[in-house]
């Protein structure tokens, strides 16, 4: 099971969890979110990385001239991180436009439309080489889930979790070699979301921080730990 800490801010902290273990580190490079790094932040969080651990910039992109991957490659990101209302037709031509061989990955929200969440999940499966599961922002979501208020501004690390039988169905369909769940893990129900929904990845932000943008050492090793064991 692959692991990656997103909303990383600072060198401390990714290096943190690159060396609690996590195969995967990610910055947030989407204006007006809480935990926004800048691009030259980003590369200098990186560059301090070892090499077998992934780079991910997570970016929105639609409405935006394409050119701006450019600066993604440069910061020496191996993956970009599409959270926006990307279109299946963008992000094959981002796909095509791509040579440098930086992966895409791209965000279903899964809420209370279980349908569109599949048909979704089986259209970008296609053209990104991989798809992350989390909570869609202002949706109450999953029996006694909790209305997701993070605020219009947000695109993940909300700490809620939503309908995990959602993202089974998804992974039953779309292959869970290509499946990344997100969306209110934390280590103490990471375990159960993964017997649950058996992703092939698993990716966490604010359930190992002791604040925002500052992450928790201890539960970043308890998250990791109980995962690989």
């Amino acid at each position: 099971m692959r692991v990656k800490i997103c909303g990383n801010t600072s060198v401390e902290d990714a290096l943190l969890a690159a060396e609690a273990g996590a195969d995967a580190v990610g910055v947030v490079n989407v204006a007006g979110t809480s935990r926004y790094t800048s691009l030259e932040d980003a590369k200098r969080i990186f560059a301090a990385l070892p090499i077998f651990v992934s780079k991910v910039v997570v970016a929105r992109l639609d409405g935006l001239p394409t050119d701006k991957i450019t600066a993604i490659v440069e910061t020496g990101a191996d993956c970009v991180q599409l959270h926006g209302e990307e279109s299946v037709e963008f992000v094959a031509a981002l796909r095509e436009e791509i040579k440098s061989g930086i992966k895409i990955i791209k965000k279903i929200g899964v809420g209370r439309d279980r349908k569109k969440s599949l048909e979704e999940a089986l259209a970008y499966e296609g053209v990104a080489d991989a798809i992350l599961l989390d909570t869609e922002v202002g949706t109450k979501v999953g029996a006694g889930a909790e209305e997701v208020g993070a605020g219009a501004e947000e695109i993940g690390g909300t700490g809620r979790v939503h309908d995990w039988t959602v993202s089974r169905e998804i992974v039953e369909r779309v292959g869970g070699e290509k499946v990344i769940l997100a969306g209110g893990l934390n280590p103490g129900n990471v375990v159960k979301a993964v017997k649950v929904v058996k992703p092939y990845a698993v990716d966490v932000s604010s359930g190992v921080e002791s604040r925002l943008r500052k992450k928790d050492a201890a539960k970043v090793k308890k998250f990791l730990e109980a995962v690989k064991c």
